[in-house]
């Protein structure tokens, strides 16, 4: 059974990939320097707007200073920081920043290397630490799970392994309704290539603990093959190479799909859709060196450059002690290990033990901190598109090999 399904965009905005006060201005920066206000860049959209709306006039009534929101989109964000930095012009004076982007602005960014880590969600500490400086407070942090239908999968056959999962995914295989899915697309795909690989035993992504490119270990060709393997079998669409975290989650909450590996904050979603009786939520499953996969963090980080910085820094610790605060929200994650332990004990919340359980693993862990990454992920990306489209793995990882040594760190 190969039918091609159309997948059709969700309209709710998501991270990804994938997140004022009284008297607060939104979408409007201005150099910093006045002591009774900060500017705080977020994206828009996200739950960092929606929270820093929410707790804007807590902050100015504690301490006097009015909080200014500049909401901006996920792709406009990095070249906005980029621009006032290289300006030496801090009109932010605090900036939400996806974990990809702190290497690249890590000179820019005070160091909190005097925060209490201890509530850190696994992981966390270590990918928000360029140069042995702790940049920033972590906001959320997203890993895939495992997500599938409970009423169609009984506890016990809940799969473990990539062996239970593939014969799984044959097996719930019917002519109305595929196993799962393989994400082929975007950054959603090499994320899933690097989950993969983490399972498989790759010590450090992409680079080794000496920096040294690493991707034609055998790690990354079995994880490959992995994702090849399931794209070609019956048990999935036709179309992986259209498919990512959006299109996989169309296609379960319809029920075309038993079980998909989807970012956590899907699950939430999912229960709303077809009901707690349905769906079912476990750790991400585990290859021949166990239970792994990539973190997706996001840190709010004080700019060197502010004016006010003393306030910036309690703003920053402010909202980290209303991490919990983010459980409220539509996405329902956050940063902190007794946020997710106490969530976990919410019905509907179960997301937030598959999260802890699966950050624990030894083999989970962070995208590499190169200031790079977005030349890296391109390539990344045509590793995984041309290896779903027939090309030779092993030929195709030493070619991309090649081609990030010659774009450096």
């Amino acid at each position: 059974m190969k039918k091609k399904i159309l997948s059709i965009m969700l309209v709710a905005a998501m991270i990804g990939t994938m997140i004022a006060g009284c008297g607060s201005i939104e979408g409007k920066t201005e150099p910093g320097g006045d002591k009774n206000s900060i500017t705080v860049l977020v994206e828009s959209g996200s739950p960092a707007e929606a929270l820093a709306k929410k707790t804007a006039a807590s902050f100015e009534e504690e301490t006097g200073c009015k909080v200014i929101i500049d909401a901006v989109a996920y792709t406009g964000m990095y070249d906005k920081l980029s621009t006032e930095i290289k300006a030496k012009q801090a009109s932010h004076d605090v900036a939400t920043m996806d974990v990809v982007w702190l290497t690249a602005f890590a000179d820019a960014i005070e160091a909190i290397n005097d925060a209490d880590t201890s509530d850190f969600l696994p992981t966390l500490q270590d990918s928000g630490t360029v140069n042995g400086n702790l940049l920033g407070y972590p906001m959320w942090v997203n890993a895939k799970v495992l997500i599938y239908r409970k009423d169609l999968i009984p506890e016990d056959k809940v799969p473990a392994t990539w062996k239970e999962y593939q014969a799984l995914a044959k097996e719930l295989t019917t002519e109305d309704m595929y196993g799962t899915t393989v994400f082929g697309s975007g950054s959603d795909a090499v994320c899933s290539f690097l989950d993969f690989a983490c399972q498989a035993g790759a010590d450090g992504l992409v680079y080794d603990k000496d920096g040294n490119v690493n991707i034609t270990d055998q790690a990354y060709a079995d994880a490959l093959n992995f994702m090849v393997e399931n794209a070609n079998a019956d048990y999935t669409p036709a179309d992986s190479l259209s498919t990512a975290s959006t299109e996989s989650q169309e296609l379960f909450t319809n029920g075309k799909v038993a079980m998909q590996l989807n970012w956590s904050h899907q699950y939430p979603a999912a229960v709303a859709a077809l009901g707690a009786d349905k769906v079912g939520c476990a750790p991400m499953i585990g290859g021949s060196a166990g239970i792994g996969a990539t973190t997706g963090p996001w840190y709010e980080c004080v700019m060197k450059n502010s004016k006010n910085k003393e306030m910036a820094l309690k703003y920053t610790k402010f909202m980290y002690d209303h991490n919990a605060d983010y459980m409220d929200l539509t996405l329902k994650i956050a940063g902190r290990t007794s946020v997710y332990e106490e969530a976990g004990k919410v019905e509907g919340n179960e997301h937030t033990t598959a999260v802890l359980d699966t950050l624990a693993a030894p083999q989970s862990q962070p995208r590499p901190m190169v200031s790079t990454w977005s030349q890296v992920e391109e390539v990344l990306t045509g590793v995984v598109e041309s290896a779903l489209g027939g090309a030779d793995v092993t030929s195709t990882l030493e070619s991309a090999k090649t081609k990030i040594e010659s774009i450096g760190k």
